[in-house]
């Protein structure tokens, strides 16, 4: 069994993308090489990787499992890479960061580590709080700078918004639920499924309204701040929900598989971004780690 780097990107690709032009357009080659590619790929592995559909292509429960694989083989590759390269930054100094709620469950344990790995002199502090609470500590001037939810943030004329990343937000259903059998799923067709709502970074209010435009609303029977709930739950087939990819796993802490989906006629997105004061240039030091900060949100977006 033999499979090369390229092939695991072109394989990332397209179980990201879901079609074979988007995937092939990505990775600037033509559809008939991605297709033989993923052909052989599947014939290394002795695996179906994907199910045609007229519409793309879905993953198999197979697909699924080594998407994580091939992930992490070419983030290790990469990490490699950089490692033969990598210099701390010896840069000084002291920086409080704010980080939203829905950021701080799953952000920051992937990333304290290689931050303060990165900048060894430096003592950095993450203060968790509401979008209101973060944007007060700006203003006051104990903030550097926050990490947030960029689409729930009032657009202030004082404040300076930058987006780095637009995480879709797609269906999560158990492993084998009857809408992972429908070609396309549309918001109707969850209208009567019970609903897992997170309550989160004003996630509610966004998805409700999102909704509503619609002309539906969703069968909320459980709310809940916490993730790691929300994922069990719809791993049990207790009930689906809709979130991003960022913040997506395949298993839940019981090892059971939660499935995702794309919406036909929802496109709803979870920016992800920095914000600070508006004429308030930021300290080097503290630009060194927005820089850093910023590169390492947009590479787990790259790999969600």
């Amino acid at each position: 069994m033999k499979f090369t780097l390229r092939q695991l990107e072109f394989f990332i690709a397209l179980a990201q993308t879901k079609q074979i032009s988007k995937a092939a357009s990505r990775c600037h080659i033509s559809q008939s090489s991605m297709t033989v590619a993923m052909r052989n790929l599947e014939e290394a592995l002795n695996s179906q990787l994907f199910l045609r559909q007229p519409k793309g292509i879905q993953l198999t429960a197979g697909g699924e499992r080594f998407l994580l694989h091939a992930q992490k083989i070419i983030s290790d590759s990469q990490h490699a890479i950089e490692d033969l390269q990598y210099q701390p930054e010896l840069t000084r100094g002291e920086i409080t960061i704010g980080i939203a709620k829905t950021l701080s469950a799953y952000l920051l344990p992937a990333i304290i580590s290689e931050v303060e790995q990165h900048f060894p002199l430096m003592t950095l502090r993450f203060v968790e709080g509401d979008p209101a609470e973060l944007i007060e500590r700006l203003h006051h001037k104990t903030l550097a700078f926050a990490l947030v939810l960029t689409s729930n943030i009032s657009h202030d004329s004082g404040l300076e918004i930058e987006t780095f990343i637009r995480s879709q937000r797609r269906l999560w259903v158990s492993q084998g639920h009857p809408l992972l059998n429908l070609p396309a799923v549309k918001l109707a067709d969850i209208a009567n499924v019970a609903f897992i709502m997170l309550d989160t970074d004003k996630y509610p209010d966004v998805i409700c309204e999102h909704w509503q435009a619609k002309g539906g609303r969703p069968n909320i029977i459980f709310t809940t701040t916490s993730f790691e709930t929300v994922r069990s739950l719809v791993a049990k087939g207790k009930g689906v929900t809709i979130l991003s990819d960022l913040v997506y796993r395949p298993w839940s802490l019981e090892g059971l598989r939660v499935m995702r989906k794309t919406i036909e006629d929802s496109s709803t997105y979870m920016d992800v971004g920095a914000v600070a004061l508006k004429g308030k240039p930021l300290a080097e030091s503290d630009r060194m780690v927005l820089d850093y900060l910023r590169g390492i949100i947009i590479r787990l977006d790259d790999h969600a």
